[in-house]
């Protein structure tokens, strides 16, 4: 049975629908739907005794299920809300997982890829004795759950793990999934007066648990939609912004908006604090332009390094630099852009070697989309990333290099990263020589191989 939000918001004072809802997607979008379930179901001056909010990483199931067969204080219904409910992990599921603890660790919320660790080494059957005896320097044992094997990949794996160490991580008080009788539940052994409220981090619309879920249209994901290659659709995007602004009685221009778009990431929440930062900006001004977005809010989209890798492959040096200043302007870390700068490099040196190689004799300047796409599927190394399209645009970047430029741009990146964790070295010096060494590479290297293909 397929509920969309909407519906099922309008039929739970009257009782109907099941008394039980699993909310995941978006954060920012899960939390507050969750705070519209219980201000329909629980009036506040009642919350002190007929709500309860548990952690699911933690609580027990005895202690959830005794408090849902404990009558309310008051008359009405009785409302849990279980946090990070961990019923709906599985092992297959590990691969995205490990993509969501480096996502949350990249976009600096350390303590929620810590939380995430800990689920993930549950569904894979660590104990706390295995746990203990995992040293902090040993990153390569956790590396393959993250589906990395070098690189900033495998430094972040290493600060994760060093950082999990030193919060004493206790395994053996987190709940795995299947310790739990929600089965029972969903077959009507429910109290009239309890409604029981999930939410959780990840989940496997595999399990069975899930399509019961499903079936009861008692599971919401909560999230923008997304095209065809996994990113946030821009209408959405502009949907969500309007909306918000809206509701603080301002008017945006549309060049402010379309830069608003262009920084956001896919994390709402981070969005929503750019946009209360911008009103706060914009103080009793009734609209917002250009000049208040570029003044306040930080790009937590991918398109600042395609600016600075953009303004780099051109060797536009005042460019690149401009697009330096601001990052670090904005509170970037030197190490992220380094590391960001890295993957880019990587790809293109990946790319380059096969258009020098395997490619050499199928890719033409100008190629079409479409066109890439039959190559590609019959060439399994020409995938780079995870989307085809993605691939499609870092061999059209490649194009402009050449592979000795690469290789000895990875070498200035290595010596960039050395001095930058080195306690004498100045980061933005160290980036700033960087930046301006590969562009102006082909002015030292005038030699035809040497230099970029334009």
């Amino acid at each position: 049975m397929k509920r969309d939000l909407a519906t099922v918001l309008k039929d739970l004072p009257s009782g109907k629908g099941p008394q039980l809802l699993l909310l995941f997607g978006d954060d920012l979008q899960v939390q507050e739907t969750c705070k519209q379930v219980v201000d329909l179901l629980v009036p506040e001056d009642q919350r002190g005794f007929n709500f309860e909010r548990f952690d699911g990483r933690t609580v027990s199931w005895d202690q959830l299920e005794g408090s849902l067969m404990t009558p309310p204080f008051f008359p009405g219904k009785k409302v849990l809300w279980v946090d990070n409910a961990p019923y709906f992990f599985s092992r297959e599921q590990k691969g995205e997982l490990g993509e969501k603890i480096l996502d949350l660790w990249r976009d600096g919320r350390r303590d929620d890829a810590v939380k995430l660790l800990a689920d993930l080494l549950i569904v894979e059957g660590w104990n706390q004795e295995r746990w203990e005896q995992l040293d902090a320097g040993a990153a390569r044992q956790l590396a393959e759950l993250f589906d990395v094997d070098g690189g900033s990949g495998q430094e972040e794996v290493g600060a994760l793990l060093a950082l999990a160490k030193s919060r004493d991580l206790d395994l053996s008080k987190r709940k795995g999934a299947d310790s739990h009788r929600l089965g029972d539940l969903l077959d009507g052994k429910m109290p009239d007066w309890a409604f029981l409220l999930l939410t959780a981090v990840q989940v496997d619309r595999r399990t069975k648990l899930f399509k019961r879920f499903e079936e009861l249209g008692a599971a919401l994901f909560l999230g923008l939609e997304r095209d065809r290659y996994g990113k946030v659709d821009r209408e959405s995007l502009v949907n969500f912004i309007s909306q918000r602004l809206r509701q603080s009685g301002k008017n945006i221009e549309p060049r402010a908006r379309d830069m608003i778009v262009a920084r956001a990431g896919d994390d709402l929440r981070g969005l929503q604090q750019e946009l209360d930062k911008l009103l706060l900006y914009a103080d009793e001004r009734p609209a917002i332009g250009p000049q208040d977005v570029e003044a306040v809010v930080a790009d937590h989209g991918e398109g600042w390094i395609f600016d600075l890798t953009r303004a780099i492959g051109d060797r536009d040096a005042l460019g690149a630099l401009s697009q330096l200043a601001r990052l670090m302007g904005q509170g970037e870390h030197p190490l992220k852009i380094l590391g960001t700068i890295a993957r880019e490099v990587r790809r293109l040196l990946a790319a380059r070697q096969l258009l020098d190689g395997d490619l050499r004799s199928h890719w033409k300047r100008g190629i079409s989309y479409q066109q890439f796409q039959q190559i590609a599927a019959k060439q399994p190394a020409a995938a780079l990333t995870r989307s085809p399209y993605a691939d499609y645009m870092v061999f059209q970047r490649a194009e402009r290099f050449a592979l000795l430029e690469l290789v000895e741009h990875m070498e200035s990146l290595f010596d960039a990263d050395l001095r930058l964790k080195s306690s004498g070295g100045q980061p933005r010096l160290v980036m700033e020589k960087l930046i301006l060494g590969m562009c102006l590479y082909a002015r030292r290297n005038q030699a035809p191989s040497d230099v970029a293909l334009r």
